[in-house]
């Protein structure tokens, strides 16, 4: 078939079938070749893949969230996460046919799993979901075409076959099968195993697609198979975008080129568009919003994650029945605030104060129903009365709650304290603009200005009224502090221990106005004839608009520093691993093939240098077809780079958390690139030089593996191996770990991440003239074959003791001995903490004020309390206490 015929076939411009019997036997010839060998690609991955599976027995790195999330699961209590739920649900799914009845929380890394948890089988499903990779990048990379070798005698047919399998398989099933991290990763209770498969599917999908006669059944049955994995992708993990973006951009280049056919018609072209929106745009929203809708038929019970919910969806999980309450809110009025940002809490206060600033009661956002949340609603200055609404009784007259009036808010539980704000820093949001808000008041006390706070409502164009009339439910208000020209806020920011970890509450002059925004959730002490408002319910749709929200906030504010994150640039050279478990004298730790990333990155330089040699070159006006494979390698392997760079370079945007494990998805792709560049660079080679190179690099990949297994598989190793494979420091194996327990040396170096290649000998052998002797010289009957040593000194043992020890008081040391009996049972008390000033309130024309704060906290000795914060910066932070190894010294008789 000619050039023209396949074309015209991918864009669907042929009627018929070309009708080409011996074409259609070579690609059903090839189909089932293909198909038989990567059947046994996977069968091959099998053992690797579950080697070990049921160590360690206990709680891996973020298995204590994703197990956790599972048991919530399975009791149906309500929790929140970053992630969409797909995968999370088909973790639950096998834990749930295992048997799991979520008795067990995870609560812990290191915690032992009991009987009960069949974490065996979760794990396994992860590990086949991983397993499935190495197929799927073999067939991907046979669809595109390449690594076809160009001969076809009959009577080599079987020798060429051969060839022709170890050529094409080789890199991809040692590189899939073989690369450390990918095992480690898939092996555990985590989402990136299905975020991985969901990937290689989508785009093994795409490229059977791609290179598929348009409209033919199976081009729909590709193009809807892509879809699905684009939505199970962006289901699993919001990085599935990035895949969204891979594929997207393939589409619209392959649209922009049919439009430029001008033998594709109209109705052709119409039919091109909207079978790509339905399967991939339409498809995947289905499949996204449907993970969600059975995640909130799940979770219909109160859990830890409701307070990310609406009040009334809490309300509805709690089994409570929707409360009316009434619609106008009076002076005197008993009232609930609820904050529109957030959590929704309520404004809380309670009968404990703060432990610093002013050291007055507390004001917080509380996420639950409480008898502390409920305030008086009073008016800040006393006017005539403008009778505006008749009371049960027919002669006490009511007043409205107007925009623009001045209040104040008494807490109900700890009368006569009130709202209440100052020039004093917030204790959390500790800035010039961040004021502290607390509730203050005492008995026989009216109350001061800061008391005060200017009530302003919002415009309502649903109901108007609710505009002017401050009314439960539907106005929506800021509080102005009356003198600090700030507002009361809240934000994610939450107090200490003392603080019950509780939102913050503060007053803000420089702020975002919805955090300022509030809401009164209910209203008590009215005439029992007023208008009620229901309690809304939210639906579905409501209910996912508000997550989304909450999941986008958390995960962008996911920056606290960990041990073992790492940036973007560290991760195609391997710069670091993730310490994901450690035994006593074994460890997983995710790592990765170091052969495999550092070939797979080469790999994507070396193409994208030869792409933009090749393009200065052609700006020159020279012609480079590379023996008229030159567009087919840039179309093909440029697909594989440009998803790589699209799920790799958007990581360096990202002010979060990050890990070595969000660079998964890249290295697939880099992999598959690599695949790529050995076949172009190997084209046309000679059979023999492509057999040696198949072989040093496949020893190269398998050694590698082998080497890092221990860590992969959290198999035994030792110190020497451990040492050997540290190829980096950063990547800190912790080789001390693979000391047996209860050895000398493990007793000496406590896993203190010493340096293994300086360390003495922590036995000291002294003869009769009291010096010290090599290892080599002591006759083998003095020593002792426990005794480890790992070089030899010829200093004496006085020289010794001299170089690492102090031995500037020996003389002192018998008097030192006697005192130490004497004083052997004392205790010693440490010093006691200042006990803080007590706090008595100035007034100043009804104003409280503040006396500027001492400079020198010259009560503050440096104790095991704290230090002198005017103390100079050598004393602030003193040199750590360095704990040396004090060698055994054993006397010889020779």
């Amino acid at each position: 078939m000619n050039n023209s015929n396949i074309r015209q076939r991918k864009l669907g411009l042929t009627a018929t079938p070309v009708k080409d019997n011996e074409e259609v036997k070579k690609k059903s010839k090839k189909s089932y070749s293909d198909g038989m060998i990567a059947t046994f690609l996977f069968l091959m991955s099998l053992p690797v893949r579950f080697h070990n599976m049921t160590l360690p027995a206990h709680v891996v790195f973020d298995e204590v969230h994703f197990g956790k999330y599972a048991a919530y699961y399975i009791k149906q209590s309500f929790f929140f996460d970053v992630h969409p739920p797909l995968a999370k649900l088909l973790i639950v799914f096998v834990a749930w046919v295992s048997g799991f009845k979520g008795d067990f929380e995870f609560t812990e890394i290191g915690s032992s799993f009991p009987d009960t948890v069949p974490y065996i089988q979760m794990r396994m499903f992860g590990t086949l979901a991983g397993s499935l990779l190495v197929p799927l990048g073999y067939l991907t990379i046979r669809d595109a075409g390449h690594s076809r070798i160009a001969a076809t005698l009959t009577a080599l047919a079987i020798c060429f076959g051969m060839l022709k399998w170890l050529y094409n398989t080789t890199f991809l099933f040692l590189i899939d099968l073989l690369e450390n991290g990918l095992i480690t990763n898939n092996r555990l209770i985590l989402l990136d195993s299905y975020l991985l498969l969901f990937t290689a599917f989508t785009v093994f999908s795409w490229n059977r697609c791609y290179y598929t006669r348009s409209f033919t059944k199976s081009w729909f049955v590709w193009l809807l198979c892509t879809g699905i994995g684009l939505g199970c992708t962006f289901s699993s993990k919001w990085v599935g975008l990035f895949t969204i973006a891979t594929i997207g951009l393939s589409t619209v280049n392959q649209l922009w080129n049919i439009l430029g056919d001008i033998k594709v018609t109209k109705r052709q072209y119409t039919l091109h568009f909207f079978s790509r929106v339905v399967c991939l745009i339409l498809v995947p929203i289905l499949i996204y919003i449907g993970s969600f809708y059975v995640h909130f038929s799940i979770l219909t019970r109160s859990g830890p994650g409701e307070s990310y919910l609406s009040m009334q969806t809490q309300n509805e999980m709690k089994g409570y029945e929707p409360i009316d309450t009434p619609r106008p809110v009076v002076y005197g009025s008993l009232i609930t605030i609820r904050h529109l940002e957030t959590t929704e809490g309520f404004l809380h206060s309670h009968d404990a104060n703060y432990a610093e600033g002013s050291q007055q009661q507390q004001v917080t956002l509380y996420p639950h129903r409480d008898n502390n949340n409920w305030w008086r609603i009073l008016k800040a200055e006393e006017s005539e009365t403008k009778h505006d609404l008749l009371a049960n009784d027919q002669t006490t007259w009511l007043e409205y709650v107007r925009s623009g009036d001045l209040v104040r808010l008494e807490h109900v539980e700890t009368y006569p304290r009130k709202l209440h704000s100052h020039d004093v820093s917030a204790p959390v949001t500790d800035t010039d603009y961040h004021k502290e808000v607390s509730a203050y008041g005492f008995s026989n006390h009216g109350g001061d200005a800061n008391d005060n706070w200017l009530l302003r409502i919002d415009s309502n164009a649903e109901h108007p009224e609710a505009g002017d009339l401050l009314q439960a439910r539907r106005s929506k208000f800021r509080l102005k502090h009356a003198y600090q020209e700030c507002y009361l806020y809240s934000s994610f920011e939450r107090l200490p221990e003392w603080g019950y970890d509780q939102q913050e509450v503060s007053c803000i002059s420089e702020g975002l106005k919805p955090k300022t925004m509030w809401q009164i959730d209910e209203s008590d002490n009215l005439p029992d004839d007023v208008i009620m408002e229901p309690e809304h319910r939210p639906k579905f749709f409501e209910k996912l608009a508000r997550l989304h929200k909450y999941m986008w906030i958390i995960n962008n504010e996911l920056t606290e520093e960990h041990p073992f994150e790492s940036r973007p640039y560290s991760w195609p050279l391997l710069l670091s691993g993730i310490s994901l478990w450690q035994g006593q004298t074994q460890q997983i730790i995710l790592l990765g093939n170091p052969a495999v990333y550092w070939l797979s990155s080469l790999s994507v330089v070396l193409f994208l240098m030869v792409y933009g040699i090749l393009q200065l070159r052609q700006k020159r006006g020279y012609t480079d077809t590379l023996g008229g494979v030159r567009d087919y390698y840039q179309s093909s392997t440029g697909f594989f780079v440009l998803a790589w760079a699209l799920h790799y370079l958007p990581f360096f945007r990202m002010e979060r958390q990050l890990f070595l494990h969000h660079y998964m998805p890249a290295l697939y792709f880099a992999i598959l690139t690599f695949g790529t560049v050995v076949d172009f660079a190997l084209k046309k080679s000679s059979r023999g030089l492509k057999i040696t190179c198949l072989v040093l690099v496949s020893g190269c990949l398998i050694y590698s593996w082998w080497t890092y297994s221990a860590i992969t598989y959290g198999k035994g190793w030792t110190v020497g191996q451990c040492e050997k494979a540290n190829l980096l420091k950063s990547w800190k194996l912790d080789c001390e770990r693979y000391y047996p327990v209860g050895s000398p040396e493990r007793d000496v170096l406590g896993n203190q991440g010493t340096d293994t290649k300086s360390k003495v000998t922590n036995v000291i052998y002294v003869n009769k003239e009291g010096k010290r002797v090599p290892i080599s010289e002591v006759p083998k009957e003095y020593v002792d074959e426990k005794d480890a040593v790992y070089e030899d000194n010829d200093d004496t043992y006085e020289e010794y003791m001299d170089d690492n020890f102090d031995d500037d008081n020996d003389d002192e040391y018998d008097e030192e001995e006697e005192e130490d009996e004497d004083i052997e049972d004392e205790v010693i008390e440490p010093t006691e903490a200042p006990e803080p000033p007590e706090y008595e309130p100035e007034f100043i024309d009804g104003k409280e004020v503040f006396g500027e704060d001492d400079e020198d906290e010259d009560d503050w000795p440096k104790t095991i309390y704290g230090i002198d914060p005017e103390a100079d910066e050598e004393d602030k932070n003193p040199d750590p206490l360095t704990i040396r190894p004090i060698p055994t010294t054993r006397h010889v008789d020779f």
